[in-house]
């Protein structure tokens, strides 16, 4: 009988939270993140942020809603490479009128706004990364996903994400971060470990 990738009893989070999900490649890690922004179904049980029932949502809705209410940083970054940093971080807001002010904002705060005019295939992971983290930062949605987003980052930029994160979410949001990374725990008010795809 084969495993079951995830078994999560009961998650429940208030706003305003800011959890890091630890646990080994394989744990679980990305899986609860994508479920979390509805890009994945559960066989069983139900998940509902912010009153909304993501199962009872048709998959134009569940567009709709991450639009409109959450940020993704995801592990594989899904940046555009023929696009410039720039224009990667104004496409994480389509329909939304973020503004050019905004889009350099985040991208300064991130440590990469000499680069806004660079295409993405040009850049290295690592400036990638933070450039993907602006596509967040620059639309402060009230939940926050991240998968490893200081995964490619030296000690000081790891930081410089972490605390530009924790901005965007501000005093509301939630922010959610699934790491490896020993360097960022201290400064979450909840840890989770993910093994076997349970929680521990």
């Amino acid at each position: 009988m084969d495993r079951p990738i995830l078994r999560i009893d009961n998650l429940t989070l208030d706003s305003g939270s800011h959890l890091l999900i630890r646990g080994p490649s394989g744990a679980g890690k990305t899986t609860l993140l994508h479920l979390l922004a509805g890009l994945l179904e559960p066989q069983s049980g139900k998940v509902e942020i912010g009153g909304v029932a993501l199962q009872a949502q048709t998959e134009n809705e569940k567009c709709a809603w991450r639009r409109n209410r959450v940020g993704l940083v995801f592990q594989k970054l899904n940046l555009l490479g023929h696009l410039t940093a720039l224009e990667n971080v104004l496409l994480g807001s389509p329909g939304k009128g973020l503004t050019l002010e905004a889009a350099h904002a985040a991208l300064t705060q991130l440590g990469v706004d000499r680069l806004s005019d660079k295409l993405a295939y040009k850049l290295s992971l690592g400036e990638q990364q933070r450039v993907a983290v602006a596509r967040v930062v620059a639309r402060k949605p009230p939940l926050i996903l991240a998968d490893e987003p200081t995964s490619s980052l030296d000690e000081s930029n790891a930081e410089l994400v972490i605390e530009s994160l924790f901005d965007a979410k501000g005093s509301e949001g939630t922010l959610i971060v699934a790491t490896h990374d020993d360097r960022v725990s201290s400064r979450f008010n909840e840890v989770w470990r993910l093994a076997n795809g349970e929680l521990q």
